[in-house]
């Protein structure tokens, strides 16, 4: 995918939509590009299946035109590579709790002289505009989760690494970390929202932030985050189908 969809709307300070799957249907990526949605996130740490299902998103989201973006299940350099020869444009990396965790895991998305990932982009490389190896490290996104205290209190040190692209901030699992409790709208968590957001954008790295609904969303679009979740494809499909059940009830 030649278009650099990312970096183009940090650039351009627009803030791009990303629908969240958790059933990983490659079918359910079509739909969401058909609804207009900008990229698309893969969730295999709390999603279903495994390469197979991970490969079939990535072709679903190849064919309509959606940039993906892949979480892994955790920092292992041979998910990563595979997320990535398979097509993910950005990884998503979660529990980053050390500097020494974000080194290891921006060393797993690029490539020599910075990194260690292994040459073999079998998919990446399709419809890839340029020599692959020599501008693969300018094109991929490395993005660690911001959502332990230890990732947090080392948030500089983070943002001054070569090679850290974007941060996600994760504010189901950080509020716990914060606070003891699952608490999105905790003043903690917002300091901690404001305060990721402000130092990324003086570092230049996009950010990218999971929004539980669109109540918790529309304040994050107003504050110009590079992407928002609103949600996750499991969360749609159970609220539709609760309210397609209750109008069915109240008609009869």
């Amino acid at each position: 995918m030649g278009e650099d969809r990312f970096r183009h709307a940090a650039k351009e300070g627009r803030t791009l939509l990303t629908g969240w799957l958790t059933c990983n249907s490659p079918f359910l990526v079509e739909l969401i590009g058909e609804a207009g949605f900008d990229c698309i996130t893969i969730d295999q740490q709390h999603g279903m299946g495994g390469n197979e299902a991970l490969l079939s998103c990535l072709t679903a989201a190849r064919a309509s035109g959606l940039p993906a973006i892949v979480r892994v299940a955790e920092n292992d350099p041979g998910l990563i590579g595979r997320a990535l020869d398979a097509g993910a444009q950005a990884i998503m990396c979660p529990m980053i709790e050390r500097v020494e965790d974000a080194e290891a895991f921006v060393k797993a998305v690029k490539y020599p002289p910075r990194g260690l990932r292994s040459w073999g982009p079998y998919r990446a490389r399709l419809d890839y505009d340029g020599d692959y190896f020599t501008t693969a490290n300018d094109f991929t996104v490395a993005c660690p989760q911001i959502e332990t205290r230890g990732a947090l209190d080392r948030l500089d040190d983070i943002l001054a690494m070569e090679g850290v692209d974007m941060v996600c901030l994760g504010p189901n699992d950080l509020s716990v970390a914060l606070t003891g409790r699952l608490d999105i709208w905790a003043s903690e968590v917002k300091d901690a929202m404001t305060l990721v957001l402000k130092k990324c954008r003086e570092r230049s790295v996009m950010t990218l932030i999971f929004a539980n609904d669109i109540e918790f969303a529309k304040p994050r679009l107003e504050e110009g985050w590079t992407i928002v979740a609103i949600g996750t494809d499991a969360g749609w499909f159970a609220k539709a189908a609760a309210e397609v059940r209750r109008a069915a009830t109240i008609s009869r």
